[in-house]
């Protein structure tokens, strides 16, 4: 974890393994359990707690993304900083 923090890990790991794919699973999972307790007639609040849960994991895969794309070639680097804040908006919704 520390090591993505600091963006240490390779750019194409970062943003099409663990952001891309594990990043938008969590999401979709979570999602779907939050609507799931929601409809079950849970607390509204429970259903937004579990929204919520994967918003540290999300913010930590966009910094990673970003801070390795420091270290690539621009145009590479750009549109993967820019794709993880779509990303990360998008997250926030689905």
């Amino acid at each position: 974890m520390r090591r993505h923090w600091r963006g240490e890990v390779p750019l194409a790991r970062v943003f099409c393994w663990n952001m891309l794919i594990v990043g938008t699973l969590v999401n979709l999972i979570t999602g779907g359990a939050a609507l799931a307790a929601h409809v079950a007639g849970a607390p509204v609040w429970l259903a937004a707690l579990i929204f919520l849960l994967p918003l540290p994991l999300n913010v930590l895969f966009t910094v990673s993304v970003w801070r390795s794309a420091g270290h690539e070639a621009p145009g590479w680097g750009a549109f993967a900083r820019a794709a993880a804040l779509v990303w990360l908006a998008l997250m926030l919704v689905v």
